[in-house]
């Protein structure tokens, strides 16, 4: 995709965080978005981006790197009138910060979770419900993605629902840097599992509900289907690994379930989005396959590095369906997810 001549305004809230660091990487030198003015606490007010970037696998530009991070203050955020502005702010402070800003006139993306389930807020993952990204108003709105493990989750149920889905059971083991940085103490995580995340399994619970739910009459009418979590913390630095189980209602036919996530798509793909990967599902074949040091970074082109999902080990009996997948979790499970949505909103067509 081209450079757009007239760039959008944006900015990025909770810049020095672990996902607000995955933001200034993908927006650095985006063709949709001029480089993000940067906010933060009191901690990092005034200084550079430069001083508090800790993520080198992606390049950001010298002009981001110097940027000042200032204090954040909605007022002042409001009266920029910036086109979008993406939230990576922690939970706790999320939900009103975000509140003020939408009554504003504010377009917040985020990535926090305090509004996911609001009747009136968009919960999108672009190739999956665009459709529902007409709740939001053009006064001000709050457009966000899902939790991380939901997104990889629900991108790979979508292909299959017109199979017909009578439940759905998943085992999450998530990474590090989901909990964020500096995350999980070392001594709780290393040769260990963490059988408990907080929050997590009722998120995964209810999101895909609302994802997969049809929009009607102005509101989201839920899927009528069933999610089991079961959601554990393990020693892995970046890539959540899901062992999903599928339960149709009918006997269905393996080659034509493969062929269904192989061949998804969606408006992003037909769009051709910058962070858009060409396959948003990777089928892997080999019996070891996804493994997160070999497939966290799947995705081309190199804009959506990290924004495919990498499926494995798939069979099936007697109406269920098993197999793997992994998710980069603040790629296309965070950052990522919300720039897509961004790109995705602005270009219209849903």
């Amino acid at each position: 995709m081209e450079v757009m001549s007239d760039r959008l305004r944006c900015a990025v809230l909770g810049a020095t965080g672990l996902v607000g660091q995955r933001f200034c990487q993908l927006l650095s030198g985006h063709p949709m978005f001029e480089e993000p003015d940067l906010y933060g606490s009191e901690r990092s007010e005034n200084e550079r981006l430069r001083d508090r970037l800790k993520l080198a696998d992606r390049p950001v530009s010298g002009d981001l790197l110097e940027k000042e991070i200032k204090r954040l203050d909605t007022d002042v955020v409001i009266r920029e009138h910036y086109d979008a502005v993406f939230s990576a702010l922690p939970t706790e402070v999320a939900g009103q910060v975000e509140s003020r800003l939408r009554n504003g006139g504010v377009t917040v993306f985020t990535n926090a979770s305090p509004h996911r389930m609001d009747p009136d807020v968009p919960l999108v993952v672009p190739e999956v419900n665009p459709e529902h990204l007409r709740l939001a108003s053009n006064r001000g709105s709050i457009i966000a993605n899902g939790n991380c493990s939901t997104i990889g989750l629900v991108l790979t149920l979508a292909p299959l629902v017109r199979f017909g889905i009578e439940r759905v059971s998943v085992v999450t083991m998530q990474a590090l840097s989901g909990a964020g940085y500096p995350g999980v103490p070392s001594l709780d995580a290393l040769s260990n599992i963490v059988p408990y995340i907080k929050n997590e399994e009722e998120k995964l619970r209810a999101e895909p509900r609302k994802m997969l739910g049809r929009l009607k009459s102005g509101a989201i009418e839920p899927w009528d289907v069933e999610v089991s979590p079961f959601c554990t913390r393990v020693p892995v630095r970046e890539g959540h690994f899901e062992v999903v189980e599928v339960t149709f209602r009918e006997e269905q036919d393996l080659p034509e379930i493969v062929s269904s996530m192989e061949g998804f798509r969606g408006l992003p793909q037909e769009k051709r989005l910058p962070t858009a990967p060409e396959r948003p599902i990777i089928v892997r074949n080999e019996p070891d396959r996804p493994q997160p040091v070999l497939d966290v970074d799947a995705g081309s082109p190199d804009r959506a590095r990290g924004m495919a999902v990498t499926v494995g080990r798939l069979s099936y009996g007697g109406r269920r369906l098993r197999y793997s997948l992994l998710v980069h979790n603040t790629i296309r499970g965070a950052a990522g997810a919300a720039v897509l949505l961004a790109e995705t909103y602005f270009s219209g067509g849903f």
